[in-house]
């Protein structure tokens, strides 16, 4: 072999490695904006969440106040009942 035949060899190596390197990143560049997508997919997931979240604690604390007017209201109309049980009429 020639020393040309040997340089045309070693230049089609680099050629074909650098087929597959570009292929590979191609690759790559294709899987990070697929993760980017779920990633931005994620995070509307989580403010969403974050977002139903609070709704559920406005909820909570909804419910705890009207526990405690019920419970303040029972007492009333408990202390109401005792007055007129103990009204002779």
């Amino acid at each position: 072999m020639n020393n040309i035949q040997i340089l045309e060899d070693k230049i089609t190596k680099v050629i074909d490695r650098l087929k597959t390197l570009k292929s590979d990143k191609d690759k790559l560049n294709g899987k990070i904006s697929e993760l980017n997508e779920a990633l931005l997919k994620k995070d509307e997931e989580l403010r969403a969440a974050r977002q139903d979240l609070k709704n559920v604690e406005a909820l909570k604390n909804d419910i705890d106040k009207l526990t405690l007017e019920r419970e303040t209201v029972r007492s009333q109309v408990e202390a109401l009942l005792q007055e007129l049980e103990s009204v002779e009429i």
